[in-house]
């Protein structure tokens, strides 16, 4: 069950730097701006399993927590070996294929949830 806190924490500290460079960038100023205007933003990940959530910051920062957030912007719930699996091998197509058939689903709660999904499929696939 420590494989999916272990492949989080690490997606979350590369989804840190990425998101870092972005804001540091030439065209930094302008992205901080809009960073900032969605952040707080929480995304709750969720197994039969187990549960966490991420927390981005403004300025960047991304923490990682055990359990479901209370007010998620996000939630992206799937079977235990098939998430592990596809965070694991960061494998965008099987995770298209497995959210068009019901396998991942993802819910969006806030108008700045369903803004980030895309940015957020990018981080992390």
């Amino acid at each position: 069950m420590e494989e999916l806190y272990r492949l989080l924490k690490d997606i979350g500290c590369e989804a840190q730097k990425k998101v870092k460079e972005e804001l540091s960038g030439p065209t930094g100023g302008i992205k901080a701006l809009v960073y900032n205007l969605i952040t707080p933003m929480v995304l709750n990940f969720q197994t039969e399993l187990e549960s966490y959530h991420f927390i981005f910051h403004k300025g960047g920062s991304i923490s990682l927590h055990q359990g479901l957030h209370m007010t998620p912007d996000v939630t992206v719930s799937s079977e235990q070996a098939e998430l592990v699996c596809i965070l694991r091998d960061h494998d965008k197509k099987r995770f298209e294929r497995d959210e068009q058939v019901g396998k991942i689903k993802i819910h969006t709660r806030s108008l700045k949830g369903r803004q980030a999904v895309t940015k957020l499929r990018e981080l992390f696939l």
